[in-house]
């Protein structure tokens, strides 16, 4: 698997996190990894866009080292990428924008879906 790159599909189904990494491989995906949270305390009162930013920071935590082999092409219905580029953002996604510029990330927005039976059903 080395330098191949991962796939982490981010789902938000309030009030849990849900993101599985999968490796494609000739048109075949494998799941690598499955992470799944509920929020908790604090986080159960950050706004949407604060949330999903959280989210990939659980599951860059969680699967660190997949993300320090690999790059990684975050997928998601979400506008991550824009939330992460607006100048008006708050400290906290300043904060977690910066520990996540260490990892070869690609946002892309538009396959969010492709594997969604994967995360409901799980």
């Amino acid at each position: 698997m080395a330098r191949d790159v991962l796939q982490l599909y981010l789902a938000v189904f309030e009030p849990t996190l849900s993101s599985i990494l999968i490796r494609e491989e000739e048109k075949v995906q494998s799941p690598v990894y499955y992470v799944s949270r509920v929020k908790r305390g604090a986080e159960a009162r950050y706004p949407l866009t604060e949330n999903l930013v959280f989210y990939l920071i659980v599951a860059v935590r969680k699967l660190k080292p997949y993300f320090e082999a690999h790059p990684v092409e975050v997928i998601t219905d979400k506008p991550l990428r824009q939330i992460l580029e607006n100048p008006s953002r708050s400290g906290r996604i300043v904060k977690w924008e910066i520990e996540l510029s260490k990892f070869d990330l690609r946002y892309n927005p538009h396959q969010a879906s492709r594997p969604r039976p994967w995360l409901t059903s799980w």
